[in-house]
């Protein structure tokens, strides 16, 4: 494995024993250097908000967890997650080629999480999800630093993926942060990783290492609020000169004392302030624009196409809108480079969930 390059990140924390909950049952937040190799939540001491231990249903259905993987090319974007929200998982699987708008996208629940399999090992492991016609794994191995994944939708779709973190070597943004009165939210992502395999649809089989064609991961766990709404906006591509660029923004999630928001460039992450999105609610296929405090991200996203799933339910409820599109304006170094975006795919979300 390439050694690690120094990140464009004022402080890192490094974890020596890889756990996010240490021996005193305290979870351990900021920004971490070295990898979190297991979210061992149940070591947590979890509190009610008036400082008593919580109870057990409360410690079993708190913990939410999900995965996303997702690729942006002008012959193909495609995108997948899979979630465990404990009364039920779900997962989603869209695709869309740019050229000719043609998408189709197909969206699956599991009543208590039936058919899911989950880890807390974000660095390997494999999670899953499986139902009437759809199976999906992602699964990674810490010695190699690639993510794997395999799904298939009835005679519909056939993805086998790998989103090489070596090439160039990815600098992760490892980051936990508190959420609400006593949980924790710890996410680890990249954006502008390389891809290889295939995906099979409408016909067509993409050899995807031969279209420059550049992914995104999110591995996300922890005791969330339960009632949450983020907007999130990420791109991945290669700019002009050739160098490749990825982005993850977040407003909502993540950012109480720390933020989520950064971006790679040929790999090496780059920290900048929070952000504000700034788009009409009533209408979100208008352009939106996303900008940071410290004037190192000006963005306008120009959506192309959307994968939507609302849910209003007794016990759960989510309106979630990821959006797919174009971004156009500027991101800037720490040292005063300003990187053009100039109609780079990527993608937008805004959800809220009650879960």
């Amino acid at each position: 494995m390439t050694a690690p390059r120094a990140s464009d990140v004022a402080s890192q924390t490094d974890v020596v024993d890889g756990r996010l909950v240490d021996d005193a049952g305290n979870v351990r937040v900021g920004i971490f250097a070295t990898p979190i190799r297991e979210v061992n939540y149940r070591d947590y001491v979890l509190m009610n908000p008036f400082g008593r231990p919580a109870g057990r249903l409360a410690r079993r259905f708190g913990f939410k967890q999900f995965q996303f993987l997702g690729a942006l090319s002008e012959d193909l974007v495609f995108g997948c997650a899979i979630a465990d929200v404990r009364l039920v998982a779900t997962a989603f699987l869209y695709c869309y080629e740019p050229a000719t708008r043609r998408f189709a996208e197909w969206s699956f629940t599991q009543p208590l999480a039936r058919g899911s399999r989950f880890t807390q090992t974000p660095e390997a492991g494999a999670c899953s999800f499986t139902a009437r016609g759809v199976r999906i794994e992602m699964s990674a191995d810490e010695r190699s630093p690639r993510r794997r994944l395999v799904a298939s939708v009835r005679d519909a779709l056939a993805i086998d993926a790998v989103f090489r973190e070596d090439d160039p070597p990815q600098e992760p943004l490892r980051i936990c942060t508190y959420a609400g009165a006593t949980g924790w939210v710890y996410a680890r992502k990249t954006a502008g990783d390389r891809l290889s395999g295939t995906l099979a649809w409408a016909g067509r089989t993409y050899d995807l290492a031969a279209l420059p064609i550049y992914g995104h991961h999110d591995w996300s766990a922890g005791y969330m609020r339960r009632q949450t709404f983020w907007n999130w906006g990420c791109l991945a591509g290669a700019l002009a000169d050739g160098r490749i660029v990825g982005m993850n923004v977040s407003c909502g999630v993540n950012e109480t004392s720390f933020t989520e928001s950064c971006f790679w460039l040929d790999g090496r992450l780059h920290k900048i302030d929070s952000v504000a999105f700034t788009y009409d609610r009533r209408d979100l296929m208008r352009p939106w624009r996303v900008t940071s405090y410290d004037g190192r991200l000006d963005l306008e996203f120009r959506p192309e196409g959307a994968h939507a799933e609302r849910i209003n339910a007794l016990v759960v409820a989510t309106n979630f809108n990821q959006l797919f599109g174009r971004y156009s304006g500027s991101l800037a170094t720490a040292a005063g480079e300003r990187l053009t975006i100039d109609g780079m795919l990527g993608y937008m979300e805004s959800h809220y969930a009650k879960w």
